[in-house]
């Protein structure tokens, strides 16, 4: 694979990671929807037929079981990902590397952090950088 494949590759655990942030997000949006009470309507009066006798909270029960289903289906695609992303960073042979590699697409560490958790500069975090991306052998 070239450079930019692997960045890809290994980038993909922080876009899932952000993905299952935001389904929470909205899990936690449809909760208080369902926790909270029905206001009144000063539209135009609406004639029913027959008044729905079901409470306002049950359109929303539904909608917080499929996502919360959603969130555990993207949990378990997460886990696995990150498994697959740590077996292929401990392909490389240099402890150093890896620990660069680890930090940046596992910890989400920005480079200054990394530089200074190593004790590099930040132009030779780089270079491991990309030392590491060229060495990993990533599963076809």
């Amino acid at each position: 694979m070239s450079f930019e494949e692997t960045k890809e590759y290994l980038s993909r655990y922080y876009y899932l990671y952000q993905k299952v942030d935001s389904l929470k997000e909205e899990l936690k949006h449809l909760e208080i929807l369902a926790d909270g009470t029905q206001g009144c309507s000063y539209d135009e009066p609406r004639v029913q037929k027959s008044p729905s006798l079901k409470a306002p909270f049950i359109k929303y029960i539904d909608r917080i079981t499929k996502k919360e289903k959603e969130i555990e289906e993207k949990v378990e695609e997460l886990f696995k990902l990150r498994g697959e992303i740590e077996n292929a960073i401990a392909s490389i042979e240099d402890s150093t590397l890896e620990l660069v590699l680890t930090y940046r697409y596992l910890n989400f560490f920005d480079w200054r952090d990394v530089a200074s958790k190593l004790g590099y500069a930040l132009s030779h975090v780089y270079r491991l950088h990309r030392q590491g991306i060229m060495a990993i052998k990533l599963p076809q």
